[in-house]
């Protein structure tokens, strides 16, 4: 009998300890899994933006994607949410007023020159009546006809006067009388 209750304490003893360390070890799930919880919510935030980014390719959550990436270092680091929100806005802050002009600039600097192109500075003579206000106007350049415009929607031309082309939008030509400049504020659109 003496067995049986000493084998008895033994058992509810290791029992108390296993219960102890199942405790422990649920307790050091939770903790853990706030800490996962909010590494994977930075990250979610961050594969998303970069979705984003990926569909719109406009240079713009790409920024913030990288803000998102430090804040999952610093929530790895154990930093509050405060703190991981305000790495967010920072990091994306600077990112995007420091580092975006450099890239925008680089990218456009690889803007290559196609052939209409070198048709702007060519004279053209106009095949069709030029007005802005009725949407008509062609003209002859190349061996080709080419819808017109003029660079001032007051300019009309007409058949068999010659323009130069001063720039392209789209498969238009925008033209103005051979000879003159283009006012300043026109000019400041174009380029």
């Amino acid at each position: 009998m003496a067995d049986m209750k000493v084998l008895v304490f033994n058992c509810r003893k290791v029992l108390e300890i296993n219960c102890r360390k199942l405790l422990d070890f649920t307790c050091f799930l939770q903790e853990g899994f706030e800490m996962d919880f909010n590494v994977i919510l930075w990250i979610v935030i961050m594969v998303l933006l970069l979705i984003v980014e990926a569909m719109t390719m406009n240079l713009t959550t790409i920024w913030l994607a990288v803000g998102a990436l430090a804040s999952v270092f610093f929530t790895l680091a154990g930093a509050g949410g405060v703190t991981q929100f305000a790495v967010f806005v920072i990091v994306s802050a600077i990112m995007v007023f420091v580092t975006r002009p450099l890239v925008k600039k680089y990218v456009a600097g690889r803007y290559q020159k196609t052939n209409s192109d070198s048709l702007v500075g060519r004279s053209a003579r106009i095949i069709e009546p030029v007005n802005n206000k009725l949407e008509t106007g062609t003209a002859f350049l190349d061996g080709k006809e080419w819808t017109v415009r003029s660079v001032s929607d007051d300019d009309l031309f007409n058949e068999g006067d010659i323009v130069v082309v001063r720039e392209i939008e789209g498969v238009k030509l925008i033209v103005a009388k051979e000879g003159t400049e283009i006012p300043k504020l026109v000019q400041s659109v174009i380029v």
